[in-house]
């Protein structure tokens, strides 16, 4: 399934508030993600890209849509889980190879945390 249809979004402030209670961490150079295990066959995803941290709106859109795309590429290692992603700290806008080579790095770092759990 590479689709981001409406059940694999964290969508609700109840969603989110349970994946920041007590998650797993794992993070690299500009990214964090908490998860935590849920009781679905699938994963949830679901992203906090703030203002603040990437002033325009063109760049945190464009990075929103390289995080769904790499996270539609890996749901099938990422069953079971909540995820959020966040961005770490204030960064200038980069280019598109290099988040999507940031945002895979950081679900290989996840998987293997999973590992040594």
């Amino acid at each position: 399934m590479l689709n981001f249809p409406r059940t694999v979004r964290l969508t609700t402030k109840r969603e989110f508030q349970q994946a920041f209670q007590q998650p797993c961490k794992v993070s690299n150079h500009y990214l964090l993600a908490l998860f935590k295990p849920n009781q679905r066959s699938y994963p949830k995803l679901g992203m906090k890209i703030g203002k603040h941290l990437i002033k325009r709106a063109v760049d945190r859109n464009q990075l929103k849509r390289i995080i769904r795309e790499s996270f539609r590429h890996h749901q099938e290692v990422l069953k079971g889980l909540d995820i959020v992603v966040l961005i770490r700290s204030k960064c200038r806008p980069l280019e598109k190879k290099i988040w999507r080579n940031d945002i895979d790095a950081l679900w290989q770092v996840l998987l293997n945390s999973l590992k040594t759990v």
